[in-house]
């Protein structure tokens, strides 16, 4: 089966205002060197048989100048409650009986959205959204700031429940990550992707705990090597944390989360989680 990545994750430093398909088409399995290093862990199971969406195949050509895939996955604004009464505002994407709700770092920055294209692109619901506390700067709040990411990650998982999904696969960045890792059990979700997160955040008082790591769905974690805002240690202490089936995934340079998605090695990050993604809901 071909995966097909638009230019965002190969030339987004241009800020092209359009993303195209990619020039070329990658195939699951036919990656060759680079400078990605990976543990021992076996790979995740292939998805090669699983069906090719309609959409997917008005692209297998890989023609370049096929229209823009944000024409032919609309993105649809929505706004959802908390379970303790806040309203958020997200970006919904595709449908299906599966949704990956990516939740983004503390920084505020879109960066899941190219992702949630693809995914939806493949036949499964995608939703992203911003964070409750999110201003023009950042963070407005501290105080209650993760307390408050992991209401608003709640109530996503409750608002593509209540449009259908059957299974949910949660990916968070940085405190996105920790919000995912918190509800992993409580959502029964089928998969969990944490990109850049750590272990505890000492001044919040916030700490994932083994208990709260301890299912058996499939884990991957991933970050950059000397990422300059959670050092690779505490990532790995939170992936040391969890239980098996996981793996674990780096990528050289410093950028943090889903800020690697603007780097040299970003188009691999992201296949890498879209391979996981359509692994982790062939095999729930």
């Amino acid at each position: 089966m071909m995966i097909h990545f638009g230019r965002g994750f190969m030339m987004r430093r241009l800020r092209s205002p359009v993303y195209l398909i990619s020039l070329f088409v990658l195939t699951l399995n036919a990656c060759g060197p680079s400078a990605v290093t990976s543990s021992a862990i076996p790979p995740s199971p292939t998805v090669e048989s699983l069906p090719v969406t309609p959409v997917e195949s008005a692209f297998a050509s890989g023609n370049p100048t096929a229209a823009p895939l944000d024409e032919i996955i609309e993105a649809h604004t929505i706004t959802f409650e908390t379970p303790d009464g806040a309203t958020i505002t997200g970006e919904l994407y595709g449908s299906g009986t599966t949704a990956v709700v990516f939740s983004v770092m503390g920084n505020c920055r879109p960066g899941w959205r190219e992702l949630a294209q693809q995914t939806a692109a493949q036949g499964l619901m995608a939703l992203t959204y911003t964070w409750r506390d999110c201003g023009p700067g950042g963070p407005v709040n501290e105080r209650d700031l993760i307390k408050n990411f992991v209401n608003d990650a709640r109530g996503a998982i409750d608002f593509v429940r209540q449009l259908g999904a059957e299974k949910i696969i949660l990916a968070g960045a940085s405190l996105g990550g920790l919000a995912s890792a918190k509800l992993a059990i409580e959502s029964n979700a089928s998969g969990l992707i944490i990109f850049a997160s750590p272990v505890e955040i000492a001044r919040w008082d916030f700490k994932i705990e083994a208990e709260d790591l301890h299912t058996d769905i499939p884990k991957l974690f991933l970050t950059a090597e000397s990422d300059s805002v959670v050092p690779l240690a505490s990532s790995q202490a939170l992936y040391d944390l969890a239980a098996e089936p996981k793996e674990w995934q780096t990528y050289p340079g410093t950028a943090h989360g889903t800020d690697l998605f603007n780097e040299d090695h970003g188009e691999e990050a992201a296949r890498r989680i879209l391979e996981f993604i359509l692994s982790a809901n062939a095999n729930s």
